[in-house]
């Protein structure tokens, strides 16, 4: 299991908590060891990974030209 994964897992389960907490729960119930000082940085990374997929997907036109 990646980082990212058990990182997106852990704020699934435990919501919005401090690094220490995150990190600490990511190492227990996945055992992926994240250095809390990069909890931030990871959570940044996937806010602008879903930024950036809502942009694509909203500037992608409804009904697709089809070739004929």
């Amino acid at each position: 299991m990646s980082q990212m994964e058990a990182f997106r897992l852990a704020i699934a389960e435990i919501g919005d908590a401090p690094a220490a907490e995150i990190s600490s729960f990511i190492q227990e119930k996945h055992g992926v060891r994240i250095d809390p000082r990069f909890v931030p940085v990871i959570r940044a990374t996937l806010q602008d990974k879903e930024r950036m997929a809502r942009f694509r997907q909203s500037t992608r036109p409804e009904h697709p030209s089809q070739a004929a």
